[in-house]
């Protein structure tokens, strides 16, 4: 069923928490990896950390970590059929155009995935583009401004109306191709899984419902998490979250990837970590954006019976 809230409260985090990740060719203590969650704790990674952080408030500047009003959350319910089959495919070829750098980054991704997809049981319907979407995605590629760095920025902001997300926000074809293989993905599963993200900053955490509001990474290992962490220290248990390793150029972090929309709620401290659990519903402002649907004054939250999870996947 669909259900509608309202939410008023918030917590106030490191911007870390939402999406300080680091890219690197390969895993060695010298080099930066992979996970969203930040860089190795290492005296050679803390110093560049001011040049690494992937957003630009991500020098520990205050964010306001809330329900994510102006994050683009469209989970494209009754449209799928039609913007796979016609209208993606023309915005994608356009997109790719006009920015330079996603188009070689999509061009490189497609490429990689013809040459790995047979490895893989994939779900029936996972197309060619969403595997390319996934590794696009988790690329880190170019060095200099990686596309998830600027795709996650606009996304955060992209959903402040549908004008605005028509008008100035780049990267519909990425976000509906990632959004549809995470959705495909996770047909085939009803686990949650038990994950953790570090962080470098510590601050009063209160209470509060929240999204991350951008595509968030965490890891299945708690060790890889702590490798990122001198500050805060999170266990998340996601719903909707989908493990990603085995498409990932770095499968030993064991990451899993977090929707835009998930609904958390904050339970408070265990031990040394912070505990944010899943309410197991994706809430959306926006649904087929692209068809006319204007923004709602209050996000609708899909609780449908697939989605009930019983079991946690550790």
């Amino acid at each position: 069923m669909l259900i509608t809230f309202s939410f008023f409260t918030s917590i106030i985090l490191c911007s870390d928490l939402v999406g300080d990740r680091t890219d690197g060719s390969n895993t060695s203590e010298e080099n930066i990896t992979k996970l969203h969650g930040g860089q190795k704790n290492t005296a050679k990674n803390m110093k560049l950390a001011s040049s690494l952080h992937l957003w630009p408030e991500a020098k520990c500047k205050l964010l306001n970590l809330d329900f994510g009003f102006n994050a683009f959350d469209d989970q494209y319910r009754g449209c799928t059929e039609l913007l796979e089959e016609d209208v993606m495919p023309k915005i994608l070829t356009l997109e790719k155009a006009i920015n330079l750098e996603f188009g070689l980054a999509w061009n490189r991704a497609e490429v990689q995935w013809e040459q790995i997809k047979t490895q893989f049981r994939l779900p029936p319907g996972f197309k060619d583009e969403f595997g390319t979407a996934v590794i696009v995605y988790t690329t880190d590629w170019p060095k200099e401004n990686p596309v998830y760095k600027v795709f996650n920025e606009n996304v955060s902001t992209a959903g402040k109306s549908r004008t605005h997300y028509i008008q100035n926000f780049h990267f519909k074809s990425l976000h509906f191709y990632l959004t549809r293989a995470l959705q495909t993905l996770k047909k085939t599963s009803k686990r949650r899984h038990q994950t953790f993200r570090g962080t470098h900053d510590s601050y009063e955490v209160s209470e509060s419902v929240l999204r991350f509001g951008r595509f968030t990474s965490s890891s299945l290992n708690i060790e890889v998490a702590k490798e990122y962490y001198s500050g805060l220290l999170f266990e998340i248990v996601t719903c909707f979250g989908v493990d990603i390793h085995k498409l990932s150029s770095f499968p030993e972090e064991k990451e899993v990837l977090i929707p835009v929309a998930e609904k958390f709620i904050y339970r408070g401290k265990k031990g040394n970590m912070h505990v944010i659990d899943s309410t197991c519903e994706l809430c959306s402002y926006f649904n087929c954006a692209l068809f006319g649907e204007e923004k709602l004054d209050v996000p609708v939250c899909s609780t449908s019976g697939k989605y009930l999870y019983t079991h946690v996947s550790k």
